[in-house]
């Protein structure tokens, strides 16, 4: 009972354990995928409003970024070996105790520094600017505004946030899917994997939503700020109310985890319909329990000899097996590509088409949910109802995932150039201006709105058609491996995307993004974020890199295909304990 009861310590009621099953498992654990996956994607919907508000440019982003990385980097792989010997749903609660903890940490620099205040003091009007005075010094204020301040401080905070929410999400997601599949018979993994697959992909989109709606109010909503256009780069949003939500939420929604079993019970006979010839049902009932019984004790010897196997036998293990390397490979030059760009994305909206950034987020949310949902879900319910053989899944995902490509090329040829307006002069780039000395602020107008809406509808599309694969990739990455390996296989592949995807794809892309920059904010002698980007350079090269990452990894699914007669066993259900062998 202790093992697969439900409850904590003595306390395991009888009622509480209507609500040890794997279904009430994949709610709870959807509902914290979501929370979890919206944390960190709340902060990379966030980095805009926050490189405005301290000052930072989209390197020192990255470096924000890569925080969540870089601990997962260090802790996949010892949660995934050590998944087997724990308690899995308490560790998974205890890592969403730590995400809950970063995101307040998160909130520090708000409750540390107060409201961005002495942005709203930069006038244009009414105030006499010297721009082209060589004798000028640098203003006093400068020193004055800036003593005791550093950007560093803020900077850390958020580091640290991001630090455990990979922490913590690194524990959640590598002993939560493994744990799912074990739980459920084999000819159901594809819904579970799929509806789990769903709750996290909504994480990202709600946090967009989030995003784009605390955005429309002040940083200190109590005050008016005084600014009606929210693209007005001194307005700087509520970005602090957002953490400070998801961290009660994912809290709150923690503790019932640590009341599931270590693992779910089997049916018990008693439970079994009752038949109208009582003998038979009795004969019945003893037959199932002689064979559960004869099938725990083989699992018992083989989990135990499988426990005893070194780590670094079984690291070698995996690395032998040629599908394994070929899926990690091709799925880390995925990843690299698609997470830049979605990290990117709002910020491309703003300068291109010219949205607000609560516009931009909120819109980088709608386009990905309702599509991306119905993509995992039919995906999900072909492989279930059809279940294709190993080389056909793996033929149609790569199809699949070609196919979805079509946002980012359609996205080459709907950019917005400037374009003279009214005949009036446009002037960029500059720091003074003769004649009159008077020009108008903003961005100039531009007749770009059926390009964003087609924009809109290609990745849409593409987000549908690229996510049809997400669960057919679940499956094939669960049956490549063996059972007991599992974990560690989540683990081992998660740290290779944290080195070589999730790390670097925040500072490549910052970086690639920083060179379509045309005008960069001064203030006292030191560089800000980005003013202007150059139109051509920012779209060509944002959907250029990710295109090329694509295809790249398109080669290893290809390869994967050839290979994948060795993958056996896809949809019926092994004795408990056995071993498939990979490597020949």
């Amino acid at each position: 009972m202790a093992s697969t009861g439900c409850g904590i310590g003595s306390w395991r009621p009888k009622w509480l354990q209507l609500w040890a099953t794997p279904k009430m498992f994949l709610l709870l654990f959807g509902l914290e995928g979501i929370l979890q996956g919206g944390a960190y994607m709340y902060m990379v919907a966030s980095l805009t409003t926050l490189e405005k508000r301290y000052a930072f440019n989209s390197l020192v982003s990255g470096f924000i970024l890569i925080a969540d990385d870089v601990s997962g980097l260090i802790f996949r792989p010892i949660m995934g070996y050590l998944a087997n010997r724990l308690h899995r749903p308490r560790l998974i609660g205890w890592s969403m105790i730590l995400v809950s903890l970063g995101c307040f940490f998160a909130t520090v620099p708000y409750i540390i520094y107060g409201p961005g205040v002495h942005m709203l003091g930069t006038k244009i009007v009414n105030k006499t600017v010297e721009y082209c005075d060589n004798n000028r010094g640098v203003d006093s204020s400068c020193a004055a505004s800036d003593s005791g301040r550093s950007v560093w401080i803020p900077v850390l905070f958020l580091w640290l946030s991001t630090a455990l929410n990979g922490v913590g999400g690194s524990a959640f997601w590598t002993i939560g899917m493994p744990f799912i599949d074990d739980s459920v018979k084999k000819k159901n993994s594809p819904i579970y994997i799929s509806m789990a697959a769903c709750f996290r992909l909504l994480g990202p989109t709600i946090a967009f939503l989030l995003s784009a709606y605390v955005l429309t109010y002040y940083e200190n909503p109590l005050i008016d700020p005084g600014i009606t256009d929210k693209r007005d780069p001194r307005y700087v949003g509520a970005w602090w109310i957002g953490f400070a939500l998801l961290g009660v939420l994912i809290f709150i929604f923690a503790l019932p985890l640590f009341m599931f079993p270590k693992k779910f019970a089997k049916k018990h006979p008693d439970d079994y319909a009752d038949s109208k010839d009582d003998n038979k049902n009795y004969v019945d009932k003893q037959v199932q329990i002689e064979r559960d019984a004869k099938a725990k004790a083989k699992a018992d010897a083989i989990n135990k000899a499988n426990a005893e196997l070194s780590l670094g036998f079984r690291l070698m293990r995996l690395l032998k097996n040629p599908i394994f390397v070929c899926f990690v490979l091709g799925t880390t030059l995925r990843l690299f590509g698609v997470l830049g760009y979605m990290t990117f994305k709002p910020k491309y909206m703003e300068s291109q088409y010219k949205q607000s950034a609560s516009s931009a987020n909120m819109l980088s949310g709608i386009i990905g949910i309702v599509p991306s949902c119905i993509g995992i879900l039919l995906g999900g319910v072909f492989i279930k109802y059809t279940q294709p053989g190993p080389k056909v899944l793996t033929s149609v995902i790569t199809i699949v995932e070609l196919f979805g490509t079509i946002g980012f090329i359609s996205a080459l040829f709907l950019g917005c150039p400037l374009t003279p307006f009214a005949a009036l002069p446009q002037y960029s780039s500059c720091d003074c201006f003769g004649g009159s000395g008077v020009a108008t602020e903003g961005y100039c107008p531009t007749d770009c709105g059926h390009k964003f809406q087609t924009y809109i509808a290609m990745f849409s599309i593409s987000n549908f058609v690229g996510t049809l694969a997400r669960t057919g990739n679940a499956i094939i990455s669960f049956r490549m491996v063996d059972k007991y390996d599992k974990s560690l296989a989540s683990g081992l592949w998660g740290s290779f995307y944290s080195l070589f995807a999730f790390i670097p794809y925040p500072l490549v892309y910052g970086a690639v993004t920083n060179t379509a920059c045309e005008v960069w904010e001064s203030k006292c002698g030191k560089t800000g974020n980005c003013l202007v980007y150059d139109s051509d350079k920012f779209r060509n090269r944002l959907h250029g890199l990710t295109l090329t990452l694509y295809f790249l990894g398109s080669v290893f699914d290809v390869i994967i295909i050839f290979l994948s007669s060795r993958i056996k066993n896809l949809y019926d259900d092994e004795e408990e304990g056995e071993i498939s062998d990979f490597m020949d």
